[in-house]
């Protein structure tokens, strides 16, 4: 399927501004008309969608614009193989790292919600010295996140 900027901006959900940066950048190399009207192809909007799903991991525009103009700097398939193989390489271990940081928080999370949500039907005000029964006092010296939630000299 061929689209005009319009069609690609509805699909990917990105502006015309920022497709025409992905150009620019070298990420998405649409087709043109004799005119020079931008045809977008579906691999495009592919590109697209997987370029704005590594910035919402916070991956920067010019790592991933390295990756999509890599090929075309190199004369031999090994050399672009050795390359971008090691670019791969960098960002699959980057994402792990950072994976296994969302993992751990996610757990951390869990955890202080299960505790949060023991205090269900309790009567007494929510705080330290005000329930001392209050799972949310044992949890608060092992869980940041329920320290965060109980400590007392909140500003």
């Amino acid at each position: 399927m061929v689209m005009k900027i319009g069609e690609m901006v509805r699909r990917s959900g990105l502006t015309e501004r920022m497709l025409r940066h992905y150009e620019t950048l070298g990420i998405i190399v649409p087709g043109r008309t004799d005119k020079g009207t931008r045809q977008y192809s579906d691999i495009d909007l592919e590109i697209a969608r997987l370029a704005q799903h590594f910035r919402e991991l916070d991956i920067p525009l010019d790592t991933i614009a390295s990756i999509a103009k890599e090929r075309r700097a190199h004369e031999t398939g090994d050399s672009s193989s050795r390359a971008i193989g090691e670019m791969l390489a960098d960002l699959a271990e980057h994402l792990s790292e950072k994976a296994a940081r969302a993992l751990a928080l996610h757990r951390v999370i869990v955890e202080a919600n299960k505790v949060v949500r023991a205090c269900k039907g309790c009567d007494n005000a929510p705080g330290p010295g005000t329930c001392p029964d209050c799972p949310m006092n044992e949890a608060a010296a092992n869980n940041g996140v329920a320290a965060m939630i109980w400590q007392d000299n909140q500003t």
